[in-house]
Protein backbone atom coordinates (compact mmCIF):
# COMPACT_ATOMS: atom_id res chain seq x y z
CA UNK A 1 0.00 0.00 0.00
CA UNK A 2 1.57 3.33 -1.20
CA UNK A 3 0.85 5.96 1.44
CA UNK A 4 2.60 9.66 1.51
CA UNK A 5 4.10 11.24 4.70
CA UNK A 6 5.07 15.04 5.11
CA UNK A 7 8.69 15.47 5.98
CA UNK A 8 11.20 18.85 6.60
CA UNK A 9 14.14 19.58 4.50
CA UNK A 10 16.44 18.16 6.82
CA UNK A 11 14.72 14.88 6.81
CA UNK A 12 14.53 15.20 3.04
CA UNK A 13 17.98 16.09 2.33
CA UNK A 14 19.20 12.69 4.26
CA UNK A 15 16.80 10.17 2.55
CA UNK A 16 17.72 11.79 -0.92
CA UNK A 17 21.83 11.76 0.21
CA UNK A 18 22.33 15.46 -0.72
CA UNK A 19 22.79 18.59 0.84
CA UNK A 20 19.54 20.54 2.73
CA UNK A 21 21.32 23.74 0.83
CA UNK A 22 20.71 21.65 -2.98
CA UNK A 23 17.32 20.60 -1.56
CA UNK A 24 16.58 23.98 -1.41
CA UNK A 25 17.64 25.07 -4.75
CA UNK A 26 15.42 22.57 -5.88
CA UNK A 27 12.30 23.35 -4.34
CA UNK A 28 12.70 26.98 -5.40
CA UNK A 29 12.55 25.48 -8.98
CA UNK A 30 9.93 23.45 -8.23
CA UNK A 31 11.72 20.44 -8.93
CA UNK A 32 10.30 18.66 -5.77
CA UNK A 33 6.58 16.88 -6.31
CA UNK A 34 3.71 18.38 -4.26
CA UNK A 35 6.24 20.23 -1.91
CA UNK A 36 4.73 23.46 -0.36
CA UNK A 37 6.18 26.01 1.81
CA UNK A 38 3.47 26.91 4.81
CA UNK A 39 4.81 29.77 7.94
CA UNK A 40 8.13 29.66 6.06
CA UNK A 41 9.01 25.97 6.40
CA UNK A 42 9.16 23.06 3.50
CA UNK A 43 6.57 20.15 3.72
CA UNK A 44 7.66 17.90 1.47
CA UNK A 45 5.77 14.88 0.92
CA UNK A 46 7.15 11.40 1.28
CA UNK A 47 5.86 8.34 -1.14
CA UNK A 48 5.85 4.59 -1.11
CA UNK A 49 5.63 1.97 1.06
CA UNK A 50 5.31 2.54 4.98
CA UNK A 51 9.19 2.55 6.29
CA UNK A 52 10.03 3.11 2.72
CA UNK A 53 8.79 6.61 2.06
CA UNK A 54 11.21 8.97 -0.33
CA UNK A 55 10.67 12.43 -1.78
CA UNK A 56 9.91 12.68 -5.46
CA UNK A 57 12.83 15.12 -7.40
CA UNK A 58 11.44 16.12 -10.78
CA UNK A 59 14.19 15.55 -13.69
CA UNK A 60 15.37 18.72 -15.09
CA UNK A 61 15.86 20.22 -18.40
CA UNK A 62 19.17 20.39 -19.08
CA UNK A 63 22.61 19.47 -17.35
CA UNK A 64 23.62 15.86 -16.21
CA UNK A 65 21.36 13.78 -14.40
CA UNK A 66 20.72 14.11 -10.85
CA UNK A 67 22.46 11.64 -8.14
CA UNK A 68 20.41 11.48 -5.37
CA UNK A 69 19.00 8.68 -3.70
CA UNK A 70 16.14 6.82 -5.42
CA UNK A 71 15.14 5.01 -2.55
CA UNK A 72 15.87 4.29 0.94
CA UNK A 73 19.62 3.28 1.92
CA UNK A 74 19.99 -0.31 3.04
CA UNK A 75 23.60 0.00 4.31
CA UNK A 76 24.01 2.34 7.28
CA UNK A 77 26.41 5.19 6.99
CA UNK A 78 30.09 4.19 8.64
CA UNK A 79 31.62 6.78 10.55
CA UNK A 80 35.75 5.51 10.94
CA UNK A 81 38.65 6.91 12.28
CA UNK A 82 41.42 6.86 10.51
CA UNK A 83 44.63 5.81 12.60
CA UNK A 84 46.85 6.00 9.74
CA UNK A 85 45.97 10.09 9.34
CA UNK A 86 46.17 10.12 13.56
CA UNK A 87 49.97 8.94 13.65
CA UNK A 88 50.86 11.18 10.14
CA UNK A 89 49.30 14.34 12.48
CA UNK A 90 51.65 13.92 15.30
CA UNK A 91 54.53 14.90 13.41
CA UNK A 92 52.86 17.72 11.61
CA UNK A 93 52.25 21.67 12.75
CA UNK A 94 48.91 22.27 14.44
CA UNK A 95 48.13 24.21 11.13
CA UNK A 96 48.91 21.07 8.97
CA UNK A 97 47.05 19.05 10.86
CA UNK A 98 44.20 16.53 8.62
CA UNK A 99 40.99 15.71 9.30
CA UNK A 100 41.22 11.74 11.21
CA UNK A 101 36.87 11.47 11.03
CA UNK A 102 35.66 9.75 7.84
CA UNK A 103 32.15 9.64 7.28
CA UNK A 104 31.22 6.89 4.26
CA UNK A 105 28.15 7.46 3.18
CA UNK A 106 26.65 4.83 -0.24
CA UNK A 107 29.09 7.17 -2.83
CA UNK A 108 30.37 9.40 -0.49
CA UNK A 109 33.91 9.74 1.70
CA UNK A 110 33.45 12.94 3.32
CA UNK A 111 36.75 13.91 6.14
CA UNK A 112 35.82 15.93 9.59
CA UNK A 113 37.74 16.84 12.63
CA UNK A 114 34.26 16.09 14.80
CA UNK A 115 31.36 15.50 14.00
CA UNK A 116 27.26 14.82 15.69
CA UNK A 117 25.14 11.73 15.18
CA UNK A 118 21.54 12.77 15.79
CA UNK A 119 20.24 9.26 17.12
CA UNK A 120 20.92 5.79 17.77
CA UNK A 121 24.21 3.86 16.25
CA UNK A 122 26.19 0.90 16.82
CA UNK A 123 29.79 0.62 17.49
CA UNK A 124 31.01 -2.45 15.53
CA UNK A 125 34.00 -4.63 15.64
CA UNK A 126 35.06 -7.26 13.67
CA UNK A 127 38.72 -8.24 13.51
CA UNK A 128 38.24 -11.43 11.36
CA UNK A 129 36.06 -9.78 8.83
CA UNK A 130 37.34 -5.96 8.22
CA UNK A 131 35.33 -3.41 6.15
CA UNK A 132 35.55 -2.52 2.50
CA UNK A 133 38.52 0.65 3.70
CA UNK A 134 40.38 -2.52 6.43
CA UNK A 135 39.36 -0.92 9.42
CA UNK A 136 38.25 -3.60 12.31
CA UNK A 137 36.54 -1.16 13.99
CA UNK A 138 33.60 1.12 13.37
CA UNK A 139 30.52 3.19 13.84
CA UNK A 140 27.34 1.96 12.27
CA UNK A 141 24.24 4.32 12.00
CA UNK A 142 21.14 5.23 10.14
CA UNK A 143 20.39 8.36 12.13
CA UNK A 144 21.77 11.68 10.50
CA UNK A 145 25.22 12.49 10.95
CA UNK A 146 26.55 16.09 11.08
CA UNK A 147 30.02 17.31 11.17
CA UNK A 148 30.37 20.45 13.72
CA UNK A 149 33.14 22.65 14.71
CA UNK A 150 34.75 23.46 18.27
CA UNK A 151 31.30 24.88 19.99
CA UNK A 152 29.06 22.03 18.27
CA UNK A 153 28.27 24.22 15.67
CA UNK A 154 27.43 22.58 12.56
CA UNK A 155 29.86 23.00 9.67
CA UNK A 156 27.82 23.42 6.36
CA UNK A 157 30.83 22.15 3.99
CA UNK A 158 32.41 19.14 4.40
CA UNK A 159 35.81 18.35 3.20
CA UNK A 160 35.64 15.21 0.19
CA UNK A 161 38.47 12.74 0.33
CA UNK A 162 39.93 14.10 -3.17
CA UNK A 163 40.54 17.23 -0.95
CA UNK A 164 42.81 16.10 1.68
Amino acid sequence: MVEERIIGTTEAAYLLGISAQRLRVLLAQGRVKNADKKNGFWQIPAYGRKGYEMPIILPGRRGPKGNWCKEKRADPTMIHVNQHMIKANAKSPLKELKPVVSVKQTNRNDYGFQLEIKGPCRIVYSPHDPASCGAHLWIDTFSRVQFVDINFNPITACRAYKYI
